[in-house]
């Protein structure tokens, strides 16, 4: 199954964990017909042809549900708040307890006003529905304005899952040799809501002070590089193109630094740390509700920083705590964040 975020695979081991219970998963990556997307192309506003495929995949999910005549609930992966309208009635119709995977709906919901009312649909399907759920990643959302939260019966919160199939690189105990580089760097994709600009320019700065005893890296696909970041000397650069190469670069990094638009991912998780967690690196993240609860639960394995001037001091916290306890936290951390642990909280509800 093609999954929009690929670090959430895990959810699909959960049936592994059930003796009396068959959960079928529906994702939005459904596949297109080649005479629709040349359609869609052709219309001339690029927002209205992507929200028309958007709409096709929804209805689509909610005819994939449908074909699930064997198993005991549904699992949709994700859901977005403005193509709700046919999808959660064909849900409903299965009869069947029903999963939905909440990723920062709550907070597009105050884009515009076409996300806001999909969001509030949503909200009256559930309260008219009770065989619904939605699965919050993270955190409760007492901490979001009163009209974009959940009522108590409809949520269930779970942690963001692990890659089961990485590991960190240093095993419980195992400690980096005296000689060895701290390499701390940027993996993923560049874009504009996950900037790097600043970032890049302390972790530099940092990195030249140091160079006897840190490595700069930057993991991203070569071919989308920035041009600002050509002939730079003292990076090394990773392409991470293929899924393989990115989970590769993550597991030979020590540190991760990132940054997140706050508009975008203050009430979200993020998948590139969940990965990076799996992969043993050391997070340094901002200080967002749910990205902090991502890092430090159920035991810590990053930091946070509320303001980038304090990210020299940051750092060199981060380095002792790996110098110190390498990566026993992660392997803790992973513990409570399998696909084991999260079906007991998905079937523990009243």
């Amino acid at each position: 199954m093609q999954l929009f975020h690929q670090g959430l695979r895990e959810l699909l081991r959960i049936n592994q964990h059930l003796s009396n219970h068959t959960i079928g998963f529906v994702t939005i990556e459904r596949p297109l017909t080649k005479w629709f997307i040349r359609f869609t192309q052709a219309i001339p506003s690029y927002s209205v042809g992507l929200q028309l495929r958007r709409e096709y995949r929804h209805f689509s999910m909610g005819l994939q549900a449908l074909s699930l005549k064997d198993v005991d609930s549904i699992y949709v992966m994700e859901i977005y708040n403005q193509h709700l309208l046919a999808l959660l009635p064909m849900l409903a119709s299965t009869g069947k307890q029903v999963f939905l995977g909440i990723h920062g709906n709550q907070l597009f919901a105050q884009e515009n006003k076409i996300k806001y009312w999909g969001f509030l649909y949503l909200q009256k399907f559930l309260e008219a529905n009770p065989q619904f759920k939605v699965v919050l990643l993270e955190l409760d959302d007492d901490y979001i304005r009163n009209d974009l939260k959940f009522s108590p019966a409809s949520k269930i919160v779970i942690p963001h899952p692990i890659i089961s199939e990485v590991t960190p690189k240093l095993q419980p105990k195992e400690r980096l040799k005296e000689d060895d580089k701290i390499k701390i760097g940027i993996i993923g994709i560049i874009r504009q809501d996950k900037p790097i600009n600043k970032i890049l320019e302390k972790i530099r700065a940092y990195v030249t002070q140091h160079p006897q005893q840190i490595e700069l890296v930057i993991g991203t696909p070569i071919k989308q590089k920035p041009e600002y970041l050509e002939n730079c000397s003292d990076i090394t650069f990773i392409d991470t193109t293929k899924d393989e190469d990115y989970l590769h670069a993550l597991q030979q990094l020590d540190i991760l630094v990132t940054d997140f638009d706050q508009e975008r991912y203050y009430y979200r998780a993020s998948g590139v740390i969940s990965d990076a967690g799996s992969c043993g690196c050391y997070i340094i993240a901002p200080n967002y509700p749910v990205i902090q609860h991502q890092i430090t639960w159920p035991i810590a394995i990053g930091s946070s920083y509320s303001n980038l001037d304090d990210l020299e001091q940051v750092i060199e916290a981060a380095i002792i705590h790996i110098r110190e306890k390498g990566q026993d936290n992660h392997w803790i951390w992973r513990e409570k964040r399998n696909a084991e642990y999260i079906a007991k909280l998905l079937f523990s509800q009243p």
